[in-house]
């Protein structure tokens, strides 16, 4: 499922670790349809709530 372009506001959460990184890919639904993306921008992009969604 893409993180952002739906009708409907989703509530996107996005877990801190992935921040680490220059460059996150981020998927449009099918094999063909993902793009890179910097984390921070995709934070911005879709609105994200980040927090740690790791189990203790």
């Amino acid at each position: 499922m893409p993180p952002f372009g739906h009708t409907t506001q989703l509530r996107i959460f996005i877990d801190p670790d992935l921040l680490q990184y220059d460059e996150v890919w981020a998927a449009a639904g099918t094999w063909n349809d993902v793009f890179p993306i910097a984390p921070n921008d995709l934070v911005r992009a879709s609105g994200a709530v980040v927090t740690d969604l790791k189990r203790a």
